[in-house]
């Protein structure tokens, strides 16, 4: 099942017309940084923020790397039109228990156009279809509304708030767990 997710070669996938999910480059490196620097971009995400190339650099080399040490799958979102990053889609796994964290990130410029939602959907029906995960959690804060929104949109059910679950600049964070099946996503209309 999930060992051989990882025998085969890193798998773009295709959201619409105009968007493509594919495997993270170097030449991502400053799109990513350029958009995860933006203060309203990073202000919900609790993970330490590139503060120079260098850095971006080795967090696109971290997130390409997850799928070939068996950890979970990382793919850069981009335009068709020219191949540029606007945002990110990962799924952190858990191969014992057929279960995953998703995470996801967008350029701002390209918040509330349904981009995201559509990248979402794209990789939930992966998840199930082809990784053959039983769960896909999401953990996100409280305020984050527009996280929550997308959730919701997709049908994740809200299973509570977990203290003190994320540690990050020197304090702990409570989040809201969410969290879909495959059962919840195969009764889903398509």
């Amino acid at each position: 099942m999930i060992e051989d997710f990882y025998s085969r070669a890193f798998p773009p996938v295709h959201v619409n017309g105009d968007y493509v999910l594919r495997e993270q480059e170097i030449r991502d490196t400053e799109p990513f940084y350029n958009y995860y620097s933006d203060e309203e971009v990073a202000k919900y995400i609790l993970a330490s923020k590139p503060l120079n190339l260098a850095e971006a650099c080795a967090e696109i080399h971290y997130c390409r790397n997850l799928f070939y040490y068996k950890r979970g799958i990382y793919w850069t979102l981009a335009r068709k039109e020219d191949d540029i990053m606007i945002g990110a889609v990962g799924i952190y796994l858990n191969n014992q228990h057929h279960r995953g964290e998703i995470c996801y990130d967008l350029d701002r410029a390209f918040w509330k156009k349904g981009i995201m939602t559509k990248a979402m959907k794209t990789i939930m029906a992966f998840a199930f279809n082809e990784m053959q995960l039983e769960r896909l959690e999401a953990v996100t804060i409280k305020a984050n509304t527009a996280s929550i929104a997308i959730l919701n949109k997709l049908n994740f059910f809200h299973e509570g708030s977990l203290r003190m679950y994320r540690y990050f600049n020197n304090k702990s964070h409570d989040v809201e767990m969410y969290a879909l099946t495959r059962n919840d996503f195969l009764k889903q209309p398509k």
